[in-house]
């Protein structure tokens, strides 16, 4: 317990010492993301995009699309394209998550009423924009927690993958010609 107060009193110190390293948001980004989230190689496979319409509403029609990322490794998510989109025009891409253990289908899918998230991808599919609400890998209840102590040995943790997963989702996305690729939000 002595340790750890006096470590708690140091930390304010240790903390001012860390940020003044640089001026730039450089040196800052890349601790980040090799330090502290663990920097896997970009992929360099095909996206091999795959789909399939899971609803056609009056508005909009949703596709789950799979991309891939590694071997064996994909992207999951659905895709809500506003029906009436005119040659040419481009829409803005409203990237949708949920929260831990939460599945595409809690906030994309018109036939699931989640407590929480009321189907809300569809909402703003309704208003016209394009929404990707991705399958993120900490579902199944407590089992994605068995892949954190297999990645932290090599320097990486769950969002290691999570990062890889969600660069190709904004390549696919951006290639698309309804996609305005300069506005794409999470």
């Amino acid at each position: 317990m002595d340790h750890t107060q006096e470590l708690l009193a140091q930390a304010e110190f240790r903390r001012r010492e860390f940020w003044i390293r640089q001026e730039s948001c450089k040196w800052y980004r890349s601790y980040l993301s090799k330090e502290v989230i663990g920097e896997l190689p970009s992929p360099h496979m095909a996206l091999n995009p795959r789909s399939r319409v899971v609803c056609d509403e009056p508005e909009y029609r949703g596709y789950g699309v799979v991309l891939d990322v590694y071997p064996e490794v994909f992207a999951y998510a659905i895709l809500l394209v506003h029906k009436v989109i005119p040659k040419g025009q481009r829409r803005p891409v409203v990237v949708c998550q949920r929260g831990l253990d939460g599945r595409p289908q809690d906030v994309a899918d018109p036939k699931v009423e989640s407590h929480y998230y009321h189907r809300y991808a569809c909402g703003v599919a309704e208003e016209g924009f394009v929404t990707f609400s991705p399958r993120n890998p900490y579902i199944g209840g407590e089992t994605y927690r068995l892949l954190q102590p297999l990645a932290n040995p090599l320097k990486l943790s769950l969002f290691s993958f999570i990062v890889r997963q969600h660069q190709r989702i904004l390549e696919w996305l951006s290639s698309l010609p309804f996609v305005d690729k300069k506005r794409l939000a999470f």
